[in-house]
């Protein structure tokens, strides 16, 4: 978050305690805490509000999608063209006349004797 070493912290709380003094530190440091509290917690409401926001806008771009894909007849004619081939099938199934098995009859050399 901030980079902030010990050396840098160390002369911070010094240069806070001598202007601030002893007595009322504890105040000071309450209270600076408070704000960055406050700080926090305005940060996090507004992350929250936009990504609120953000599933917001996906929903309606896939009503939109949603809505244009029921307008989009592709998928109806490809049924159609799905149901009329396999119509297709079947009648060229009637048509074609299955093979009558004959049965014919195997001889050898032993028969022929």
């Amino acid at each position: 978050m901030l980079d902030i070493g010990w050396q840098e912290f160390t002369l911070v709380a010094f240069i806070l305690l001598i202007i601030v003094g002893p007595k009322d530190l504890p105040k000071v440091l309450k209270s600076i805490f408070r704000f960055i509290d406050k700080i926090k917690n305005y940060a996090y409401d507004f992350k929250s509000s936009i990504s609120e926001m953000n599933d917001e806008l996906e929903l309606s771009e896939l009503r939109k999608d949603v809505l244009e894909v029921k307008k989009d007849n592709t998928i109806l004619e490809a049924k159609k063209t799905v149901i009329e081939a396999e119509n297709e099938f079947k009648n060229l199934k009637k048509t074609i006349k299955p093979r009558k098995k004959t049965k014919k009859k195997i001889t050898t050399s032993y028969d022929k004797r």
